[in-house]
């Protein structure tokens, strides 16, 4: 699919709505069943109205925003997908249709990118930004961040909801061969933060809030691990209230 006849506004003002309601409609349930999904902590997941940004961690499979999307209320997400992605014939249809847009790294590309983010937002929709920026496939932990969804918090003051999985990767990264693995996954929900709008942040500060949100994707993945862990794969009895099927 040809991308670069669409301008900024046609990429910042696609609906996915309908797209993202077949889906959930009709993945939801064998998902759970196929996945063996349970999620855990805050609720609400997400604001119940106006934009907001999702940081997951870690990036480890192509269907993490399926699997991130099925713990939350919200109909429409938005999500950011490499340029290449989105020129396949086919492939980048779909992307395009459920809510991607391009990214390109490098200079003005990605400005125009953030650009669009930014838009995204404030228009009042989510997006989802994983932070590592590219799939971490080689062990079971998180990666190393980068400063988009920082730049963009503070660009916007929109709140940032951090949430991590266990489980999603492929088997090897959990040492497993395929043939043994059945996926069993845990997300835990972390609160919302939220950061003062800013103009112009200094490369100091846009560090400090990356590293604030960081580290509360990295406690919701430690959470999701030691609940994955225990037996039946269930939390303790003071989390068991804020489990959700929804």
């Amino acid at each position: 699919m040809r991308i670069d006849h669409l301008t900024l506004r046609d990429w910042a003002h696609h609906d996915p709505s309908v797209p993202q309601r077949l889906v959930r409609w009709l993945m939801t349930n064998p998902g759970r069943r196929l996945f063996r999904y349970r999620a855990y902590g805050h609720l609400p997941r997400v604001p119940e109205k106006g934009g907001f940004l999702l940081a997951p961690g870690p990036h480890g499979a192509y269907a993490d925003p399926f699997v991130f999307g099925l713990g939350q209320s919200r109909t429409q997400l938005r999500f950011m997908a490499k340029s290449q992605s989105l020129e396949w014939p086919v492939v980048g249809r779909i992307i395009k249709w459920a809510g991607g847009f391009p990214v390109r790294r490098g200079g003005g590309r990605s400005s125009a990118a953030l650009e669009v983010a930014e838009a995204v937002v404030e228009s009042g929709d989510g997006l989802v930004i994983f932070m590592e920026g590219h799939l971490v496939l080689d062990h079971d932990g998180l990666g190393t961040p980068r400063s988009g969804l920082a730049r963009i918090a503070l660009a916007t003051g929109v709140p940032v909801v951090p949430v991590a999985a266990w489980g999603a990767k492929r088997a090897r990264a959990y040492g497993r061969r395929w043939w043994w693995h059945w996926p069993r996954i845990t997300v835990f929900w972390g609160e919302p933060l939220q950061f003062q709008r800013e103009e112009a942040p200094s490369e100091e500060r846009v560090a400090e809030v990356r590293d604030a949100i960081w580290a509360q994707v990295t406690y919701c993945f430690e959470q999701a691990r030691v609940i994955a862990r225990q037996p039946g794969g269930r939390p303790a009895e003071s989390q068991q209230a804020t489990e959700a099927h929804g």
